[in-house]
């Protein structure tokens, strides 16, 4: 287990694993859960050698067709890149309860969602969300990609420099 990244982050006797293999996250990713991925404003902002951290992702959630909610202004960027039937746009605050709630139907009305993926938010904002959804739901699993240890998300990425961390989604990529 990583430390966490904000060393105040005190979880409870409940802490997520953090994965240092990416075939592991890929076959993590690959599972045949009814998944969503969040993706948050972060991944505009953030650049691999060049390469926008949201094109890793959209990369990630076209090879395992999930749905796609954008929070912040991503939608703007993720809108040609994503099929227009599994992409959304809403805050994370918004999608966070909902998904929290067992009974919600999902973004197709087709049921709950059994895995949520995040990526590209603050890393104070979405340790909120996934202690939220940690504590007070019992039905979703929670993995987090960006490049920090996140104990509330049920699987998380060690802390990794820049380079580590483009090596590992490119790998998580390519095992998908």
């Amino acid at each position: 287990m990583a430390r966490p990244y904000q060393k105040a982050n005190i979880p409870g006797p409940e802490m997520g694993t953090s994965v240092f293999d990416p075939k592991v996250m890929a076959n993590i990713l690959k599972s045949p859960k009814k998944k969503v991925f969040v993706i948050g404003a972060e991944s505009l902002n953030w650049e691999l050698d060049g390469k926008k951290v949201a094109d890793y992702y959209v990369d990630i959630a076209n090879k395992i067709n999930t749905h796609v909610v954008s929070t912040g202004h991503t939608y703007g960027y993720l809108k040609d890149k994503i099929p227009n039937d599994k992409l959304w746009d809403m805050s994370l605050i918004n999608i966070t309860g909902r998904l929290q709630d067992k009974d919600w139907n999902g973004l197709d009305g087709k049921g709950q969602y059994s895995m949520a993926i995040f990526g590209g938010h603050l890393v104070y904002y979405v340790s909120q969300t996934l202690s939220r959804l940690k504590n007070f739901q019992n039905h979703l699993r929670t993995v987090e990609l960006d490049k920090y240890s996140h104990p509330n998300a049920r699987f998380s990425l060690p802390n990794l420099s820049d380079a580590d961390w483009k090596e590992f989604l490119e790998k998580v990529i390519e095992n998908l």
